[in-house]
């Protein structure tokens, strides 16, 4: 019976594979992404100049040989740092997306599928979340237990929870409506087989789209609190503490300051063109 069930529900469900991208400029952001993941992965193991080493005898130095993007203010490689600073960042935000996952995606599946007053409280909490402003709870993660930008994407993730279990819980609501749903209850089916075989997969789609975005608003907000001064310390590099450090250059050596602010915005723009394609696709 439950195999029935199952195939039932497979011809219900609308096919949520995953199809590669037909336009131009979505193909182009996917390719971006996916350099900058290569990036975040091999910096360690790549035979790049040591990002924090100082050669005070050529500070703002041109672009060479040696020095592929040219030096700053204290004679350290720029290509070095660049890279760096995406290892760091990148990680950053997919340290807070992948808490927020992993708290958002149970408890919505629990609150659109158990119901009643489980529910009733989550959503109320995630309303509490939500009126917090997330500044202020990541100045105060900071203050209270200096835990460094790792410490703060934590924290970060726990504030977008609510979002990732907001739009699990919809999405579950209207899988658990679903006619096989039903019948999967009818047969014997297990909670646990009912959420892995039936409602994951009808989740899944939208839990990419907003986690494609969150990725994105995650290294914006990276990138703030660094220039702030309050995430990544110096001598360590992330695309925030480049755009800082380089800010007073701007009228003299605007290519200090150009080269990491066009690196972050193409990345995040390249995050929202994959996410419009995921929901474009979605939609089909």
């Amino acid at each position: 019976m439950t195999d029935l069930v199952d195939q039932t529900a497979r011809s219900a469900a609308p096919a949520r594979r995953l199809r590669l991208p037909r336009r131009l400029g979505a193909w182009l952001a996917l390719g971006y992404v996916l350099l900058a993941v290569v990036v975040t992965v091999l910096i360690p193991f790549l035979p790049v100049q040591d990002p924090d080493a100082q050669e005070l005898t050529n500070t703002l130095g041109p672009l060479s040989a040696d020095h592929w993007l040219g030096t700053d203010d204290l004679g350290r490689d720029l290509f070095s740092r660049l890279m760096w600073a995406v290892h760091t960042s990148l990680l950053a935000a997919l340290t807070a997306v992948a808490v927020a996952v992993l708290i958002g995606l149970p408890l919505g599946l629990l609150a659109g599928y158990v119901g009643g007053w489980a529910d009733a409280v989550l959503s109320r909490l995630a309303d509490v979340v939500l009126t917090v402003p997330a500044l202020i709870l990541l100045l105060a993660a900071q203050t209270a237990l200096d835990t460094g930008i790792q410490g703060q994407m934590v924290v970060l993730g726990v504030i977008f929870a609510p979002r990732i279990l907001r739009v699990v819980r919809t999405q579950t609501l209207q899988v658990a409506a679903a006619p096989f749903v039903s019948a999967g209850r009818m047969s014997g089916c297990s909670h646990t087989r009912i959420v892995g075989r039936y409602l994951l997969p009808g989740v899944r789609a939208q839990l990419a789209v907003q986690a494609s975005y969150l990725l994105g608003l995650s290294l914006v907000v990276e990138a703030g609190i660094s220039f702030l001064g309050i995430g990544v310390r110096p001598p360590g590099s992330s695309l925030g503490t480049l755009l800082i450090g380089a800010s007073s250059m701007l009228s003299t050596e605007p290519r200090v300051v150009l080269i990491p602010a066009v690196v972050l915005t193409l990345l995040i723009l390249s995050l929202n063109v994959l996410g419009d394609q995921l929901t474009e696709e979605r939609k089909k």
